[in-house]
């Protein structure tokens, strides 16, 4: 990877109280990067037929009209986080989820922030979760910044970066990716490596983490390497949460020919319970297609 660049970065809202972070999280990667900045926000205008018999959802199209006050609703809200920093507005009616992934694609988003919910249960099983349904299905790096977080008090809040790695290509790129992030932040970057007991895992190099790590990341910033034991979900929170960590960084997979994104147990958990933000970075791997999958091409 060259120098890190980040043009364009999207920031999907939904005008609430708690997402005002993911704002302000905006504005610091935006002021460090110089990137443009749009606030995405999606009405899900949804209006049951009852007289039909059947509850079925019906999207209605919208008008210019309707869709200017959604761009001033979000404008009145976001200004307090943004002021005297220039960023665009645009709103939609429909899905959001498909609504978010298109926007992110026709404006080739180099990164997307949005605040997740965190819920847990049968809540998550109700409500899904938008973040998520963003990473797998976008190509984007997605920043989940958890709503339970409060508002940033400084406008310099990432001094320390944690980035797990398990050997693979996928840590690889997110490691890199991380490089750049603690260089340009002019912050600390620590790597984790955890050796999961029921787990077959890849052996560790003669040298350790360090001879695995690419030379061109150990000249471009400072770094640390730490291996713990256990599950590898529950040791990088509890390294973020003991070390202090402002950012976790962590791979996953864009799978080109199915067109998603797959995000492992470890990403999955780390999205939903860590504390601090998310950076999941995904990684394009070729998949080769089977037999019935070239067939139905074929058909279409």
């Amino acid at each position: 990877m060259r120098d890190l660049e980040i043009k364009r970065i999207l920031v999907p809202t939904d005008l609430s109280e708690q997402s005002i972070v993911s704002l302000q999280y905006a504005r610091f990667f935006a002021e460090r990067f110089s990137s443009s900045l749009t606030l995405l926000y999606v009405d899900p205008l949804v209006f049951p037929i009852s007289d039909a018999g059947a509850d079925i959802p019906l999207y209605i199209a919208t008008t210019p009209a309707h869709i200017a006050k959604l761009e001033k609703e979000v404008r009145t809200y976001a200004d307090a986080a943004l002021l005297g920093y220039p960023y665009d507005v645009a709103a939609a009616v429909g899905e959001p989820v498909p609504t978010i992934v298109r926007e992110e694609q026709e404006r080739a988003a180099d990164l997307v922030i949005m605040a997740t919910h965190g819920l847990r249960g049968w809540r998550r099983l109700v409500l899904g979760s938008v973040t998520e349904g963003v990473l797998r299905g976008g190509d984007s790096p997605v920043l989940s910044v958890s709503r339970s977080g409060e508002r940033l008090r400084t406008p310099d809040p990432v001094k320390k970066i944690l980035c797990p790695i398990n050997f693979t290509e996928t840590a690889r790129a997110s490691l890199e990716y991380a490089s750049h992030l603690a260089a340009t932040f002019d912050c600390e970057l620590i790597v984790v490596h955890v050796v999961e007991e029921d787990v077959k895992a890849k052996p560790v190099a003669a040298g350790g983490i360090r001879s695995w790590i690419d030379p061109a990341i150990q000249n471009r910033c400072s770094f640390r390497e730490i291996v713990q034991r256990g599950g590898a979900a529950e040791r990088v929170l509890d390294c973020a949460e003991d070390l202090g960590a402002d950012l976790i960084v962590i791979g996953a997979q864009h799978k080109r020919f199915r067109d998603e994104t797959v995000i492992g147990t470890t990403t999955e958990r780390l999205v939903r319970f860590a504390r601090v933000p998310v950076l999941s970075v995904p990684r394009r791997v070729e998949v080769k297609k089977t037999r019935e999958e070239v067939l139905a091409a074929h058909v279409y």
